[in-house]
């Protein structure tokens, strides 16, 4: 409790600029705490895992079973992008690729929203900070006006907590929010890299489907030539 009481003494004791530092940092705090139950736990999927189970349904030419499979995990980036491509496996490569570059397209917005918003922010608390340290700097030199010396010295006390808090809340709040922005960069790349390895391997695992059916198709067809 002492703790919260000196916070809040020493965030009054920076005066307005430091106020909306704190504003700032709410708003980072909240689009990280956001951002960060939806990537970590409903955009993010275990890649090699999924695919695994896809390519067996896959190879077993169990389409239907794939997709829902993609579909039991549908708020993932992965599954829906992948989906797009399987429910166009019985067309050509260059059909499957299109379906997953326009799903690729839709998810993408979805996984970086909000999150380029921190950097921002990050940056403009360190400047409200900058700012304040002005606002004391200049309080300072006007309180040397002040004739009697009791006076003088509560102005400059209170002009150099307005220039020191400001900037040190300002710092404070920029530190941890570029941080989180880093951490939740990688875990979009790690996304987008998923989502464009795995792709890559779902046409290359239907074209091959393809051309195990046309085999098996041409086989039939010579042997039922063989016979008549």
């Amino acid at each position: 409790m002492g703790e919260i009481v000196g916070l809040l003494e020493f965030i009054r004791e920076g005066g307005f600029a430091s106020w909306m530092v704190v504003i700032v940092a709410f708003l980072c705090l909240g689009i990280s705490v956001e951002r960060w139950v939806k990537i970590q736990f409903q955009y993010s999927v275990n890649g090699r895992a999924f695919m695994a189970k896809l390519k067996k349904y896959i190879l077993s030419d169990n389409i239907d079973r794939a997709i829902s499979l993609c579909n039991s995990r549908s708020q993932a980036l992965l599954p829906r992008v992948l989906k797009a491509g399987l429910t166009r496996a019985k067309d050509s490569s260059a059909d499957i690729q299109n379906a997953i570059d326009e799903a690729t397209l839709e998810v993408m917005p979805k996984l970086e929203a909000r999150a380029l918003y921190l950097p921002t922010l990050a940056n403009l608390a360190t400047l409200i900070g900058l700012f304040g340290t002005i606002v004391g700097l200049i309080m300072a030199f006007r309180g040397g006006d002040a004739v009697d010396a009791v006076q003088r010295q509560q102005f400059l006390q209170k002009a150099i907590a307005i220039a020191m808090h400001t900037t040190a809340l300002g710092i404070f709040v920029a530190i941890p929010t570029l941080f989180i922005h880093s951490v939740l960069q990688s875990k979009i790349n790690v996304i987008i890299s998923d989502i464009d390895q795995y792709s890559v391997k779902l046409i290359n695992l239907l074209s091959a489907s393809h051309k195990v059916g046309g085999e098996k198709s041409g086989d039939s067809d010579d042997e039922a030539a063989a016979n008549d």
